[in-house]
């Protein structure tokens, strides 16, 4: 599920209209025409001393595209004296076709200054990022330019601005969060100890030797604890790899939606991605399509590595020991920095580290990002599919060095301004042979779907909800294993309701209807979802739609990845069945998707007032109030479900996890007393729930023990 990623995606295409209504200065680079796909490559060529190149015509440059030679169209230099042209074609602006002159004024630039709240450690790193930041705005921001400040997935203040003032204080505003540091102590300071998380994903995927350093590491840490050591590692290093995923895909997913905001805004645009950095292990295939998407949209990325020279050790926390290992030592290696360098070398950007002067970062890229040229070409492969194209610009010149992005996403103009889905992490990259990835966040509908124990995936981290699996046919598709009963209720709600509903002309009329409701819910039936989709659709447009059809096809439309669509048949299913449960459920699941909580509170709170004592409904209210945060108003709605389902036992464990989530939240580490604290009456309830969800068995009885496992970790 998203959390604030709907904001942040709003934001980001709200900026072409901030643009349009601010930017009033014309801009000397050119505009291709729209009527053909033209791609344009901003490039920057360096002689031997570093020094930009500015005597390069057109024809000193060549561009190949998936190892196929492409024609340049267009040139452009922005922020230079013009070198002579070698002439424009049909499809060219003038402007391409200029001489050598003076130089124009840079075009007018959008800036934003990415926190990567995710990856920034609170300290001495994040404290000179956001000073220099403000710095920067104060000193060096020209008129003309636009900005924005991104903290984690929110832009703050919710818009662009090329107002100084607003944007030093929103700066001022952006705070950082505790999880990155958490991580880092929770992996190399409890028991037992992990040296990096190269070595917690090693163990996520069952390598012997990792799991083994691990156990001797653990057993001389603790020789009474010995024992536990083949179960505590494996659970350990999938903990700490699920983490240190989840919070790369989340960094991902921002950059992916800002993207497509990006891509409606004319001009360059520069964002400047401040991070500790993050691990890219089994998700280089999402961080290639973002990078894709960044390109296509005409970003450049300048990545700053916060940590400065400090780069093996956390500047904030002084006290912090290096984990040592006496069954192997320190690989000494710096993973942390390939996920900001590929988004900034592969973007035509650069990459910035070792270097405490952030303030002196920031004005080499400035510097950078006000001297480029533009080439402009119409690849010889029209077929824009969607695909990860690799690209390469070549430059005339003995010792000339050329900078430009690496490739692109081949997206029609259409597509660009919609964030495209992101593959799932580690699709390129060997399955784990440890446990299966569980559902990620939150379902509403968490206590409804009769499940056989075979379909319940292996535990993972406990600070999750979790929401019952759901079966699934061949081919792929995933389809509800109780729709049949839902459906059955619901025809035979209509045929009670038909005698005072239906005439003969109806009846005469419904004909055609009722037959292609009957084939779509056949289809249905077997998993072919596409046909049913087809003929439920056709049947849903006919006048008199029986309510099950409705309900048929919104169950369709979800299993085709149409969310949207699935909301507006269900809601036709409320308006004609008020008093029909489980469509309220569908519904506020559905809303979830698509990250409109407040929708699907809204939902619920309705079947809350028809149905007060309904378990479901009460745990569905309390899913989606962990999933906004609101832990206490969450665990108030889980508890009344579990007492209302005292033999449920995914009540008993959303329950456990909602305490475990609440305890973590509430833990600190005190560096006076060297030692964590944390609230125990949640980790007893926590416990207790975990305890009662193992007593009930079933599915579920697993993931309590190994819930159980993790909370002695926090001890």
């Amino acid at each position: 599920m998203k959390s604030r990623l709907g904001d942040a995606l709003a934001v980001a295409l709200l900026c072409g209209g901030v643009l349009s209504a601010q930017q009033t200065n014309p801009n000397p680079q050119p505009t291709f025409r729209s009527s053909v796909q033209v791609i344009e490559v901003d490039v920057r060529v360096f002689d031997k001393a570093g020094r930009f190149v500015t005597t390069l015509s057109r024809d000193d440059f060549e561009i190949v595209e998936e190892g196929t030679p492409q024609k340049v169209e267009a040139m452009f230099l922005v922020g230079a004296p013009q070198p002579p042209a070698a002439g424009a074609t049909a499809d060219a602006p003038a402007a391409a076709a200029s001489v050598a002159g003076p130089a124009g004024p840079a075009a007018p630039q959008t800036w934003i200054f990415f926190f990567d709240l995710n990856h920034l450690t609170p300290g001495g790193g994040f404290d000179r990022a956001r000073k220099a930041v403000e710095e920067f705005i104060a000193t060096r921001f020209k008129d003309g330019d636009l900005a924005g400040v991104l903290a984690g997935d929110k832009m703050v203040n919710n818009r662009l601005t090329s107002v100084r003032k607003e944007l030093v204080e929103a700066v001022k505003q952006v705070k950082p969060r505790s999880d990155a540091r958490t991580r880092d102590l929770e992996m190399t300071r409890e028991w037992p100890r992990l040296l990096s998380v190269e070595e917690a994903i090693q163990i996520s995927r069952n390598e012997r030797e990792a799991v083994q350093r691990a156990e001797v590491r653990a057993c001389g840490d603790d020789a009474t604890r010995c024992l536990e050591a083949p179960l505590a590692v494996p659970q350990k290093g999938r903990l700490i790899a699920d983490a240190f995923h989840r919070a790369a895909n989340a960094t991902m997913t921002s950059i992916n939606a800002l993207a497509s905001g990006l891509a409606r805004i004319p001009g360059p645009k520069t964002v400047v991605f401040l991070s500790d950095g993050f691990v890219t292990q089994q998700v280089e295939t999402t961080l290639r399509s973002v990078v894709g998407q960044t390109a296509r949209a005409g970003a450049r990325v300048y990545a700053i590595d916060v940590r400065g020279l400090n780069r093996f050790g956390n500047a904030g926390i002084i006290d912090q020991a290096q984990v040592t290992d006496e069954a192997g030592g320190f690989s000494g290696t710096d993973s942390y920095a390939d996920g900001p360098n590929s988004l900034a070398v592969d973007t035509g950007g650069m990459m910035i580290r070792n270097e405490n002067n952030i303030g002196r970062a920031l004005a080499t890229i400035a510097d950078d990002a006000g001297r480029y040229y533009v080439l402009a070409y119409r690849p010889a492969n029209a077929n824009f599919d969607g695909k990860f194209r690799a690209i390469q610009v070549k430059v005339k010149g003995e010792g000339l060095r050329v900078r430009a992005r690496r490739g692109y996403l081949a997206l029609d103009p259409a597509r660009m301004t919609v964030p495209q889905p992101l593959k799932p992490a580690g699709d390129s990259a060997p399955a784990p042979a440890a446990p299966e990835k569980q559902p990620e966040v939150v379902t509403a509908a968490a206590a409804e779907a009769p499940v056989e124990p075979k379909t319940v995936p292996a535990a993972t981290a406990i600070g999750t909800i979790v929401a019952p699996p759901v079966a699934a046919p061949a081919g792929t598709v995933r389809l509800r294993p109780d729709t049949e009963s839902r459906v059955n209720a619901l025809s035979s709600r209509d045929a009670a309701l038909a005698p005072r509903l239906a005439d003969a002309d109806a009846d005469a009329r419904s004909g055609d209807a009722t037959d292609l409701a009957k084939s779509g819910w056949e289809a249905y039936q077997r998993g072919d979802v596409e046909k049913a989709l087809a003929d439920l659709s056709k049947a849903a447009d006919q006048p008199g739609t029986k309510a099950w059809v409705l309900y048929a096809l919104g169950m369709s439309q979800v299993a085709m990845g149409r969310a949207n669509d699935a909301i507006v048949s269900w809601e036709r299913v409320r308006e004609a069945a008020p008093d029909f449960e489980p469509v309220y459920m569908d519904l506020a699941d559905t809303y979830s998707q698509v990250a409109e909580l407040t929708k699907s509170l809204a939902v619920l709170r309705d079947a809350e007032k028809r149905w007060p004592k309904s378990a479901a409904v009460q745990s569905a209210i309390g899913v989606i109030q962990v999933s906004r945060g609101a832990l206490d108003e969450g665990i108030t709605h889980l508890t009344e479900a579990a007492t209302a389902a005292p033999d449920d036992p995914l009540m008993h464990l959303n329950l456990g996890r909602a305490y475990y989530m609440r305890f973590h939240r509430g833990r600190r580490y005190v560096t006076s007393q060297r030692r964590w604290v944390a609230p125990e009456g949640d980790r007893q309830k926590a416990t207790e729930a975990f305890q009662r969800c193992i007593a009930l068995g079933g599915p579920y009885a697993q993931q309590a023990r190994d819930a159980l496992s993790v909370l002695e970790w926090s001890k």
